[in-house]
């Protein structure tokens, strides 16, 4: 996920809190149970995680052991790029809103955790080099990851039966990200939902899902969680709204590269409800500012 400045972090507080609880759902009986598990846990300014880990379908559950929000974010080095080369470019590309690494792949990862709580999202991890990231950003603009809190990792090569296609999630909706809009194959119902997030433009994306408050509009949410909000001239000093128009998580995922998918579970209940992409494109605005917003009602 793009991560949000200073500025808006207590919303990112409210958010997290309700979308990534450790309240597990119930397990669906028709799942099966041959998927991967990882457990990974974050705190400042670190990452705990395996060094190795199995190819295949796999549940990335992330747990924050810290006070601060974390994340869980894969990314994939070209060959030849370093982590420090990572830690450097991406850091600058945060500081002057600039465009992202070109030769670093967004692969996904859970998003957000409070505080003691966590976050989950089921992916298919193929083998390579990779690192974990955490792209939060601390008072000062500083980007976790920059403080220490990445770790590089391994998937391996070989087969199991978490590569058979039927331990891949059934999702019951499906939510697209593309350049820049959202499409759904179908009308959201309340209850709750397996949903395979898939990007089909040419740019990363991520998603995140909230409800609204009674009384918040639509540019009002666009407006306070710009991520790119405290590096645009006279916006970071806009007075936060009023905590009853907080609005409250349902979900989403960290940022995936074209062509990737990405499942997480939810629960919707009636209400309205906005698709954000919190990325930044390469002209250094934010996909909210590119017009990626969607609001949707469940009934």
């Amino acid at each position: 996920m793009q991560q949000l400045s200073p500025a808006i972090r207590w919303i990112v507080f409210a958010i997290v809190l309700s979308a990534c609880s450790t309240k597990e759902a119930t397990p669906n009986p028709k799942q099966p149970t041959t998927r991967n598990l990882v457990s990974l846990s974050a705190s400042e300014y670190a990452i705990v995680a395996p060094d190795t880990i199995a190819p295949g379908w796999t549940n990335l559950r992330l747990t924050n052991r810290g006070q601060e929000v974390h994340y869980g974010h894969i990314v994939r080095l070209d060959p030849g790029k370093t982590v420090q080369e990572l830690i450097a470019a991406y850091a600058e590309a945060i500081r002057t809103s600039g465009p992202r690494p070109t030769w670093v792949t967004r692969f996904g990862g859970p998003g957000g955790a409070f505080p003691g709580d966590s976050s989950t999202v089921t992916q298919y991890l193929e083998p390579g080099s990779y690192v974990w990231i955490c792209p939060i950003e601390d008072d000062k603009g500083i980007p976790h990851f920059s403080k220490g809190e990445f770790r590089p990792f391994v998937i391996s090569a070989g087969t199991g039966v978490a590569a058979d296609s039927a331990a891949r999630p059934e999702a019951t909706m499906v939510i697209r990200l593309m350049d820049f809009s959202f499409g759904l194959d179908s009308v959201v119902a309340a209850g709750r939902h397996t949903i395979r997030v898939e990007n089909t433009g040419v740019e990363p994306h991520d998603l995140v899902v909230m409800k609204l408050a009674p009384g918040m509009t639509l540019e009002g949410l666009m407006a306070v969680m710009n991520p790119e909000k405290a590096r645009r001239p006279g916006q970071a000093e806009a007075p936060p709204p009023p905590p009853d128009s907080l609005p409250t998580g349902a979900g989403g995922i960290a940022a995936i590269a074209p062509k990737m998918e990405s499942f997480f579970e939810t629960t919707w209940t009636p209400g309205d409800y906005v698709l954000l992409c919190m990325a930044t494109a390469p002209d250094g605005r934010a996909h909210i500012e590119h017009g990626m917003v969607k609001q949707i009602r469940v009934n």
